[in-house]
């Protein structure tokens, strides 16, 4: 208490602190003494507000209080009266025990009298049993199921009344009962044969609900029947440990599985050859599936759902069944070894489970996605795998014999195909690329990653094409040049491989523009295998064109040796004729080149002879007695400069297309022809600038020259028109004059290229020419 009173002082001392403060804030003025009364008013007026608030908040609580009181006053005496009430029951109860023993024998009585109240009311059936298990068997036969089932239903309540009144005996007959059973025999033979009647109803389901539904509908009510006795049975096993004979019978589960037995014979049922009959066996049989498996479904969509139960589902239940025997079956047919495009058959399958054509079909709309796999991912990946290492090892196989058969065909005594352009070229490009495009079509039906990977097996297995069919030009070319008269028309099938090799470039590149356009789908492993094969194809046409040149320089060679020695200096323009007659028979032939090949084949040619006859130059064949053989010589450079520069201008040498062949290009512009001859090729001649024969006479012109103080401007001129030429390529042409010093021409040259400083050093024929001080 007196902590309570010091808490109470303690509150009133605040409060008088925080009246004094409200005063103060309120008079802070000497005009706010007139409002004292005013604020005082105000103030009484909020205090009387919070009193009331407090007295109402207060009588509630008492309210309630009391209220609470009343209820327990209650409580107490009702729990009082039922204690009253229990202690009565108790001693009433008292007396029970002795009524067992009293009452015994009106048990006895009553339990005996239900038994035969049970026996008469079952008397009627019991006596003609026989008779009504016939007359139900004769309603079978006549198709009356309904009817049958009820006799049988009759028959069941029977015995299972008789034989529960005897399982509630104290001293149970097992004796009895089996007589009871087996005198019920036929029942249960009367129940079998019900329900063969039924299995052989439900199996004929799909054909049946088409044209008698009314038997689909009698089977299911009597199964429906069955279900609530078992039902009822079950009720009866909770509440007193009896479950009647054959119960339960579980009826609708049968049902189903009947209809799923069905099914799965639907499905392996229409397979009717093998792989030794029909090779294309498997494809026949899943089309067949499919066709049953969307006939079907749309049976049971439009005729089985209003004859089932609701609750049975009978579509989806249906759909599953169908997913299920199917799939089991599909892993039946794997399990048991596939061959061949037997792999993708089935991947191509399963790719259009879902689709319109099956069991996304408009009239069944069935959502895929929420039914379980058909085939496992491990499955399909294995599936995959093995139809990529088939199809691998079918590439190498026929990719070896393809070769092979276009190698034999160079041999022949008749020269390749022609296209409607004239252009020479074999069918090997088009077979092979028609093939990998036939299995590239099969991996898109499946899904994209099979395309991807199908795809980048492809360009690998073109890429090792490319060393097979190299080994075969190189073998080919070889044994040509051991004996020319063996193989008739070498330059043909070589003409025709180089185009060839064109079209292998064009080919890849429109089958990956066909199948994977867009670069960021391919991986970059399948990137640079891509590349490789473009720059390989276009490298082989360099190693093509170069055995064409060899062939060339083989028949020129003879003449081109002679070039500026004293025979040929006698010898008129006997040999530039005989030079112009090679190469324009050898033209005529070269025109079966396509542009892009022709033009890299022409510059290549143009540049060996020019590189020829400067060569023959710089390696002094030629002694000059006299400035008068000099200057013949000069001009006779010059005029067969001339000469073949002419040639080259005219047909068949004009169809040279520089702007076609530097805009070629493959793999969205990443490779180029123009890359691939700035790698492999020939020096190029670009469309407008000089041609390689023009180097003739500035170089002539230096041999020409009489007067030496001249000579200067002559070779700073060859220095600006070639800059890539040497120092040792220029003394070597000035001491061919004969009049000037080894070391004055090396610092006359030296002098000449300080004064012209560095130059741009671009590619041209000087690169090709050897020489030595």
């Amino acid at each position: 208490m007196a902590s309570t009173t010091f808490d109470m002082n303690q509150i009133e001392q605040e409060a008088t602190t925080t009246a004094a403060k409200h005063v103060a804030n309120m008079l802070q003025r000497p005009d706010q003494l007139e409002k004292v009364d005013k604020y005082m008013h105000r103030e009484l007026r909020k205090k009387a507000s919070v009193d009331g608030v407090l007295k109402t908040a207060m009588q509630t609580q008492l309210d309630g209080v009391q209220t609470g009181l009343f209820q327990l006053d209650s409580a107490l005496a009702e729990i009082k009266e039922i204690n009253k009430d229990i202690q009565d029951i108790w001693e009433s109860l008292k007396g029970v025990p002795e009524l067992v023993d009293s009452l015994y024998a009106l048990k006895i009585e009553s339990k005996e009298h239900s038994q035969c109240s049970a026996a008469l009311e079952n008397l009627e059936h019991i006596l003609n049993i026989p008779k009504s298990v016939q007359d139900a068997m004769d309603m079978i036969n006549e198709g009356k199921l309904l009817a049958a089932h009820q006799s049988l239903a009759i028959l069941e309540h029977s015995r299972d009344d008789l034989l529960f009144e005897m399982h509630k005996l104290a001293n149970q007959s097992p004796t009895d009962q089996n007589m009871l059973k087996h005198y019920f025999s036929d029942v249960e033979k009367l129940s079998e044969e019900i329900s063969k009647q039924l299995w052989l109803i439900l199996r004929r389901t799909l054909n049946s609900v088409r044209k008698e539904p009314k038997i689909i509908v009698s089977a299911l009510r009597i199964i429906e029947r069955e279900e609530s006795e078992d039902s009822a049975a079950m009720d009866l096993f909770k509440r007193s440990g009896y479950m009647p004979i054959g119960r339960p019978k579980r009826w609708r589960n049968k049902a189903f599985e009947v209809l799923k037995h069905s099914v799965l014979e639907r499905i392996e049922g229409n397979q009717f050859e093998d792989r030794s009959g029909h090779k294309m066996w498997l494809v026949t049989h899943l089309e067949m599936t499919r066709q049953i498996i969307v006939e079907d479904l749309r049976v049971v969509k439009t005729a089985c759902v209003p004859c089932f139960p609701p609750k049975y589902q009978i579509f989806e239940e249906y759909v599953k069944m169908y997913h299920d025997c199917l799939s089991a079956h599909l892993q039946e047919v794997i399990g048991n070894s596939l061959e061949d495009n037997e792999y993708i058959t089935i991947l191509t399958w399963d790719s259009a489970y879902g689709s319109a054509e099956m069991l996304g079909h408009p009239d069944l709309s069935i959502d895929v996605t929420k039914l379980p796999p058909l085939l496992e991912n491990s499955v399909k990946h294995s599936l995959v795998n093995q139809y990529l290492y088939n199809v691998k090892k079918n590439y190498r196989e026929w990719m070896k014999n393809a070769v092979a058969t276009d190698v034999k065909d160079w041999h022949h005594h008749k020269g390749p195909d022609e296209d409607e352009s004239g252009y020479f070229h074999t069918e090997l490009p088009l077979i092979m690329y028609t093939m990998l495009d036939q299995h590239l079509q099969v991996a898109q039906t499946v899904n994209k990653e099979l395309l991807n990977k199908m795809m980048a097996l492809c360009i690998e297995e073109v890429l090792e094409f490319t060393k097979l069919y190299e080994e075969s030009i190189v073998a080919y070319s070889k044994k040509h040049f051991e004996d020319r008269s063996v193989v008739k028309y070498f330059t043909s099938y070589m003409i025709a491989t180089a185009n060839n090799c064109l079209q292998f470039c064009e080919c890849s590149d429109k089958l990956r523009m066909s199948y994977c356009k867009d670069l960021n789908t391919i991986s970059r492993k399948t990137h640079e295998t891509f590349c490789r094969t473009l720059n390989e194809f276009l490298r082989l046409i360099t190693v093509v064109l170069r055995y064409l040149w060899e062939e060339l320089h083989t028949d020129l060679k003879q003449n081109l040796n002679e070039i500026l020695t004293r025979t040929w200096f006698l010898a008129g323009t006997n040999i530039v004729d005989t030079i112009q007659v090679t190469l324009e028979d050898y033209g005529n032939d070269y025109t079966h080149l396509v542009p892009e090949n022709f033009n890299l084949l022409i510059t290549d040619v143009m540049n060996h002879i020019a590189v020829h006859y400067i060569s023959s130059i710089m390696q002094k064949r030629m002694t000059f007695k006299t400035y008068e053989e000099r200057k013949l010589a000069a001009e006779k450079l010059c005029d067969e400069g001339k000469v073949l520069q002419q040639l080259f201008q005219r047909a068949p040498f004009n169809k040279r297309l520089h702007s076609i062949t530097k805009k070629k290009s493959y793999y969205d512009g990443k490779i180029t022809f123009e890359s691939m001859i700035t790698k492999y090729g020939p020096i190029p001649i670009e469309e407008g600038k000089n041609s390689p024969f023009d180097a003739i006479p500035l170089v002539a012109e230096v041999i020409k020259l009489k007067d030496i103080s001249m000579l200067s401007l002559e070779i700073s001129g060859v220095i600006r028109n070639y800059p890539d030429v040497t120092l040792e390529q220029l003394v070597t042409l000035i001491l061919v004059r004969g009049d000037v010093g080894k070391n004055d021409a090396k610092q006359l040259v030296l002098d000449i290229m300080s004064e012209i400083g560095t130059q741009n050093k671009e590619r041209t024929i000087f690169s090709e020419i050897t020489a030595s001080i």
